[in-house]
């Protein structure tokens, strides 16, 4: 296949990533790649239309506002992670964050029951910094959306409707993917845009491709990263990815780079290496726009 290294420049402009981490994460410490405001120069300097700012710990709803007053074209979008600094799956946490402009709500990540299940690798990375972190993880099993006898439970429902109320979107996290297709399920039947996000980490998602099918057949949309690809993550082939979108439909996936490591290139690069690797790889233009492009602005609510 003759390849078109401009295309994925061409392609890059307008787009939106819908999952891009912010600095600092829990600790000025661990330096990102960029800060905030870098990443906004970044974006506007390739001519991206916006990205959502996602932070395991904080609302990052004040760094948008600000953000979005500054020069540049490029619009940034908050978001709040249902973790156990934001008082967990809270209600009130996503109102309040509803009502300072956040657009997309995230299931708990490194609090989940899932994640601390899988090994808690995230809690690793925080052991270095938060000298409490052992001591005041002590006897939590994790958050979930289910009640006992496997019923999304009443917090849960709370928070889907208040989605439903403020036209946010819903992420998965780091829910299991058991969890994530009850959670979408009602989502949807709530009205409610779901996202199931980077189904193929694993060990903590290890989506099957059926499995991703039925979220999309419900109504849900799939959200392929590009961080997995890179060196010091998960090893997960481009290949692998452009399968999930040939199964699922890209009508019902979209492209995000996931990026946070100070390793790792700038979150627009990692963004232009994705969308370069997957036309090399067959997928379409019109494919990847609308995993880009169209998706994203329907789930932000900006088409």
């Amino acid at each position: 296949m003759v390849f078109d290294i401009e295309k994925a420049d061409l392609l890059l402009y307008g787009a939106i990533d819908m999952h891009a981490h912010g600095y600092p994460q829990f600790t000025l410490n661990m330096p990102g790649r960029l800060d905030n405001y870098e990443w906004l120069q970044a974006a506007d300097a390739a001519g991206m239309a916006g990205f959502v700012i996602k932070s395991h710990i904080w609302p990052t709803v004040g760094e948008a506002y600000l953000l979005n007053r500054m020069d540049g074209d490029a619009r940034v979008f908050g978001s709040i992670t249902l973790n156990y600094p934001v008082g967990g799956i809270s209600p009130l946490a996503v109102q309040i964050a509803a009502e300072s402009g956040a657009k997309v709500v995230f299931m708990p990540t490194w609090c989940s029951k899932n994640d601390i299940e899988k090994g808690a690798h995230y809690v690793d990375r925080m052991r270095p910094y938060i000298a409490t972190i052992d001591d005041w993880m002590k006897g939590k099993t994790g958050l979930t959306v289910l009640r006992d006898d496997g019923v999304i439970n009443a917090d849960t429902l709370a928070v889907i409707d208040l989605c439903r109320q403020y036209d946010l979107v819903l992420g998965s996290g780091h829910l299991s993917i058991q969890e994530s297709l009850k959670l979408c399920e009602a989502a949807v039947a709530a009205g409610v845009k779901f996202v199931l996000t980077h189904p193929l980490n694993n060990p903590l998602i290890a989506a099957t491709l059926d499995q991703m099918k039925e979220i999309a057949e419900m109504g849900g949309y799939i959200e392929n990263v590009f961080i997995g690809c890179m060196p010091m993550h998960e090893g997960i082939k481009p290949k692998r990815i452009a399968e999930v979108i040939e199964y699922v439909g890209a009508e019902r996936c979209i492209m995000s780079s996931d990026a946070i490591e100070a390793w790792n290139p700038k979150p627009p690069e990692v963004l232009r290496m994705f969308i370069a690797s997957m036309l090399a790889l067959g997928v379409s233009e019109d494919d990847v726009y609308t995993m880009t492009h169209t998706n994203p602005e329907y789930l932000l609510g900006i088409s």
